[in-house]
């Protein structure tokens, strides 16, 4: 999850890294009851990229003119989210921005410790227009960062200290390893007028696998937005049952199809496919690594619990290991709770698939339910395009009263 600054910076501040002061306000009134001198950096919080570029950081002289954008930007849209908090920040003195961060590369699996004397801009753009002004320098976990790996970032300082440097790259990385940070950077790291660094804007990505040991917390989000209620309680399916997963992945949509996929890259050409032939998904989530019933049965009533579905689409390649049978009968148990009244399609194929769908036969037959069952022969986009028309069908009879 990435953090707003003002998160970002509670983070590096725990960590005794020397940071801009910044006042966070939230609501007019609480803005109104502060004592603030003045000039300030006024900066909307947001997690988007590009925020000064588009107005939301700017130099407040006085407090009129600071209380007009409390008005303008908390409640408002910016950059395509709902503004909840502003800050006003210390204003520093700049004699020269650097850009330092830390993040973990994937493709090498271990954290890449990287560094610019130009900082206050995008590190991509530096990469292709002045590589000669970034470092780059893989950390091993077991080393930790090497005085060495700071001498090549010190290399492309001026008028710095080294120990002041590296106790502020030492600091960082310690923050990047103590919060199980995907990523953390600086930018700009600056070196005010009086000869300090001090970081004046941070942003960090968060593991959320890793949230239950975070020492500090910060609310839930998905992207930009506070997490649904169904958000949160997809996510907390895995909290005490590692076998398989359910839905530690589950994004609102404002769609009216139910969606249940079954993990790997058949997730997006499922919901591309239902999207292309006209459907609108009301949710994604995904379950995988033969979870037991229990747990698909839970992700089923959160994935139902919502007004206004047209249908249910449970979708995957075939699966190796998963017990389709058992993953079926969880959601077959809130379909016959529930009485569902729309159409529920599911293309599903691996062990026990035949006695899935004799199951599935027995349950329509029994409890009158639409369902349509289908292997392997028919394709994945031919099974949404099934989905898509059944749904069509369905909401015609609802408007039509039959």
């Amino acid at each position: 999850m990435k953090l707003k600054e003002f998160e970002s910076k509670k983070i590096l501040g725990s960590n005794g890294f020397v940071i801009s002061s910044g006042i966070v306000v939230k609501s007019l009134d609480e803005f109104d009851g502060l004592d603030i001198s003045y000039p300030k950096m006024f900066k909307a919080q947001c997690v988007s990229n590009g925020r000064a570029k588009a107005g939301g950081v700017f130099v407040v002289e006085d407090a009129l003119v600071a209380r007009e954008a409390v008005v303008r930007f908390l409640g408002s849209e910016f950059l395509g989210e709902k503004i909840s908090e502003v800050m006003f920040d210390e204003l520093v003195e700049i004699s020269h921005e650097f850009y330092l961060g830390v993040l973990f590369d994937v493709s090498k699996r271990c954290p890449v410790l990287i560094f610019s004397n130009k900082g206050g801009v995008d590190i991509e753009k530096v990469k292709i227009e002045s590589p000669n002004s970034i470092v780059m320098v893989d950390i091993n976990y077991l080393d930790g960062v090497r005085d060495e790996d700071i001498l090549k970032m010190f290399s492309l300082c001026e008028n710095v200290d080294f120990d002041e440097f590296k106790d502020v790259v030492l600091k960082l990385y310690s923050a990047f390893v103590k919060f199980d940070l995907r990523m953390i950077e600086v930018n700009p790291l600056v070196l005010s007028k009086g000869g300090k660094l001090v970081g004046v804007d941070c942003v960090c990505v968060t593991d959320q696998d890793a949230d239950f040991r975070r020492e500090i917390k910060f609310e839930d989000r998905t992207n930009s937005r506070v997490a649904t209620a169904r958000e949160i309680a997809a996510r907390q399916i895995d909290k005490d049952d590692h076998r398989g997963v359910a839905g530690k992945t589950f994004i609102d949509l404002d769609g009216d199809i139910g969606i249940l996929t079954v993990g790997g890259g058949a997730s997006m050409t499922l919901m591309d496919s239902l999207i292309e032939f006209g459907g609108k998904p009301a949710n994604f989530t995904e379950y995988s690594g033969n979870p037991p019933m229990e747990k698909v049965e839970k992700l089923t009533r959160i994935v139902l619990d919502r007004d206004g579905l047209s249908g249910l689409f449970i979708g995957g390649v075939i699966a190796n290991f998963t017990n389709i049978r058992d993953t079926i009968q969880g959601t077959l148990n809130v379909l016959i709770e529930k009485k569902v009244p729309f159409p529920v399609v599911i293309r599903r194929a691996g062990p026990f698939d035949d006695e899935a769908k004799k199951l599935v036969d027995e349950v329509c037959s029994k409890y009158g339910l639409d369902i349509s069952f289908y292997d392997e022969k028919i394709a994945l986009s031919e099974a949404s395009k099934i989905m898509v028309e059944k749904s069509n069908e369905y909401k015609r009879k609802i408007r039509g009263g039959i």
